[in-house]
């Protein structure tokens, strides 16, 4: 089981072994999300930042969301919710300003640096363009779209606190499989046809037509399934269109494994899974983990995604 501490005014807290856990982990969520319930413990009120250890390693820090004290008859317990360090770019309002040619440093200092983010990973390059931040965005939405227009794809901030300009984790690819590194108890394979997008159709000159069409080359020709994008005066693009169709590709395909022990791995990790029923897939990456803790044991359950 995970083991975790509160900072408070007075210091570092270590709480006690907890009663029961969920954490979650999505690669399309920004933050990750802890609740822990534990026997109440004096001074955990005044809880500001959450610390997941498995054994001596981080695998969590986030600031605390909610303390709910529950008095039953004959126990006390504490729940605790926090989420990971994106949850304070989330929670903060960008000042309104505009860049042009920005690198990475730049919006580090001004957007992450301030609240408590030490350094990132990724390189130094300038984007070379213009980024308007508007009054009522996120820190979180300017930190989004500087990368999504530098490198075509989200960051990401680990629930350790480690930033991934890119969004990609390198470490080793997962197995899953009966003879691989990771065994599972049941798997359940989904194709979602209704998630392809097969066409999206642009406006590029003047006037009321979207004449000009990106074809999904992926899609079943049985399927017709059409986005419209303005390209012209609503502020998209080529790219967003591409966006669009890889989007309902890598939603159209996903694999459920439900492991019997806890499985911390970074969403976003590359994976393959080898399966006699279901079938073999390479080019894979964790979309999804839910690893919950209680009386009855440890469970992980991982939700696979194709890459595109």
């Amino acid at each position: 089981m995970l083991s975790f501490r509160i900072t408070t005014r007075q210091g570092e807290k270590l709480l006690p072994s907890p009663i029961a856990v969920v954490y979650n982990s999505e690669f399309s969520v920004p933050a990750d999300d802890v609740t822990l319930e534990i026997p109440y413990v004096k001074g955990c009120e005044d809880g500001d930042f959450l610390l997941g250890y498995e054994n001596s390693s981080l695998v969590f820090k986030g600031q605390i969301d909610e303390i709910v004290t529950l008095k039953s008859s004959n126990k006390i317990t504490v729940k605790i919710t926090a989420r990971s360090m994106a949850g304070i770019l989330l929670d903060n309002e960008a000042e309104p300003c505009i860049y042009f040619n920005a690198s990475s440093s730049v919006i580090f200092e001004r957007h992450l640096k301030p609240f408590g983010f030490a350094d990132f990973e990724g390189d130094n390059e300038p984007y070379f363009g213009y980024l308007k931040i508007s009054k009522g965005m996120s820190q979180w939405q300017v930190f989004e779209n500087y990368c999504v227009n530098k490198y075509g794809r989200s960051p990401r901030i680990t629930g350790d606190g480690r930033v991934l300009l890119n969004g990609i984790s390198d470490k080793e690819v997962l197995c899953f499989g009966k003879n691989e590194s990771y065994d599972y108890t049941s798997a359940e394979k989904k194709i979602k046809r209704y998630k392809v997008i097969s066409e999206v159709r642009l406006k590029v000159v003047q006037g009321n037509r979207y004449g000009s069409a990106i074809k999904n080359s992926l899609a079943d020709t049985r399927l017709v399934r059409r986005r419209y994008v303005d390209a012209l005066n609503g502020g998209g693009s080529v790219g967003t269109a591409d966006r669009i169709i890889k989007k309902s590709n890598e939603n159209a395909f996903e694999v459920v494994l439900t492991c019997p022990y806890r499985l911390m791995c970074e969403v976003g990790r590359k994976a393959k899974l080898r399966d006699e029923t279901l079938g073999s897939f390479d080019g894979l990456y964790v979309h999804k983990l839910r690893y919950t803790s209680d009386s009855s044991g440890e469970k992980t359950v991982i939700t696979l995604k194709k890459e595109i």
